[in-house]
């Protein structure tokens, strides 16, 4: 049985209508593969999805994972559209009256965390109701890290339960706890850890609920704490993109910035001997490649501090630290600052209303 094309027929009026003397040999090889082609390139089609039905069994597409391998070469990434250093650091008469008030504070971790955890006593689980007994009776007793984890944890329940919305949700280590309140709004939650690793900060999010999505994810004062146990660079950027990758699959439609590890100040201007682990060289090579890694994830946005709390030679500015080493209110506002001026330009949402 010999299959025919439905074009036949029609096609072989039109060759005797022009019969054979104005047929080339060229237009009769076009006529030809014209007629057959259609019903060849339906049969090997067909032909191609029944095999691939055998081998290939559908999924759904995966979302791209995050690279781990950092560029075989890291050319200097353009600026994002920020503002100018001069321009962040022209503070408003508002913003010096913050940075006073904040100033003349001294930060008790222990007596904070005693009054954060009477405030959330209803949150805490019965473990650490009695720690926080032990702690509050007895004066040489300090919170440990599972204590701030269990205290932040209820935090967060406390803000689920009363069907709160959060505009951003903060995390990462002590830097990140240190940012006053006073440049925060009231839709803001900082889940701030001292010494937190990112693996604390994994297991954070890991915790978090999916349903009740925030505005906004920052993570700033990261690595910091793994650089201060010399742990190597490789390592750091593997752990830090685990979180971001937790944090993509638990929230695919929130914007995340991942802000800058910070550097150290000059060795003579550190409170600590042990802070001078903190190789600077280290810092900006794990910057660095954070940034290239990211820059193809519009989810994600990486935030360079370095242009406007670093000296010429890549130094922390003693001015923006409480110790050569953690940040302080002046780096806090700075950041805030640029959030609300990116995120203005952006549309997302107007910026915090520190005032004139």
């Amino acid at each position: 049985m010999t299959l025919r094309s439905p074009h036949w027929t029609p096609l072989s009026r039109l060759l005797a209508h022009l019969g054979p003397e104005t047929i080339s040999p060229r237009m009769l090889l076009y006529l030809s593969v014209a007629s057959t082609g259609l019903i060849l390139l339906i049969s090997q089609s067909s032909a191609m999805l029944l095999n691939r039905s055998h081998r290939e069994p559908y999924s759904p597409r995966q979302r791209p994972q995050l690279s781990h391998q950092p560029p075989a070469t890291t050319p200097p990434l353009p600026s994002p559209q920020l503002p100018s250093p001069i321009a962040v650091l022209n503070l408003s008469r508002a913003e010096r009256a913050i940075l006073n008030d904040v100033g003349d504070r001294r930060w008790d971790g222990r007596q904070w965390y005693l009054e954060q955890s009477r405030a959330l006593y209803s949150y805490l689980t019965p473990e650490h109701r009695q720690r926080r007994a032990v702690i509050a009776t007895n004066s040489g007793y300090y919170p440990s890290k599972a204590d701030y984890l269990s205290l932040k944890d209820s935090e967060y329940q406390q803000v689920l339960q009363q069907g709160q919305p959060i505009r951003r949700l903060i995390l990462g280590s002590s830097i990140a706890l240190g940012i006053p309140e006073e440049l925060l709004q009231d839709q803001d939650i900082n889940l701030g850890i001292p010494a937190a690793h990112l693996q604390d900060i994994l297991n954070q999010v890991q915790g978090l609920d999916p349903r009740v999505e925030p505005q906004q994810i920052i993570l700033f004062g990261t690595g910091t704490p793994e650089l201060l146990k010399e742990d190597s660079i490789e390592e750091i950027q593997q752990d830090t993109l685990e979180v971001l990758e937790a944090l993509r699959n638990t929230y695919p439609q929130v914007p995340i910035t991942l802000v800058s590890v910070l550097p150290r100040s000059r060795r003579d201007e550190l409170t600590q001997p042990h802070m001078v682990r903190v190789d600077n060289s280290q810092v900006r090579r794990l910057n660095r490649n954070l940034a290239h890694l990211l820059a193809q994830h519009p989810q994600i946005r990486f935030l360079d501090l370095s242009p406007y709390i670093t000296d010429n030679k890549g130094y922390l500015k003693r001015v923006f630290s409480t110790d050569g080493l953690h940040a302080n209110a002046l780096t806090a506002l700075v950041l805030i600052k640029l959030l609300d001026f990116n995120d203005s330009l952006n549309g997302i949402f107007s910026p915090s209303p520190v005032g004139p």
